[in-house]
């Protein structure tokens, strides 16, 4: 969550590591996340039509390198639609 620091400019929030961070993914299969790393994964909901789900992601990161990383592996995935 970015915070407002004049009309037209955001400041970074202040995230405090090594802190559990939460994704929420959207996917239309079951998708293979993160082999490297330790983590929590449950599903969420399914769309109406059932074409999409989604699901909640949480692991542990240690640096604001590491979320990063983390975010990119999962844009990386075709079966992952959206990041949340």
């Amino acid at each position: 969550m970015l915070h407002h620091k004049g009309e037209h400019e955001l400041e970074k929030p202040d995230i405090q590591y090594p802190c559990i961070w939460s994704y929420k993914i959207i996917t239309d299969a079951m998708p293979v996340v993160l082999k490297a790393f330790e983590y929590q994964f449950s599903e969420s909901r399914q769309s109406k039509t059932g074409k999409f789900t989604s699901f909640h992601l949480s692991m542990q990161v240690n640096s604001e390198e590491e979320r990063n990383t983390i975010l990119n592996i999962l844009r990386d995935i075709p079966s992952i639609k959206f990041i949340l």
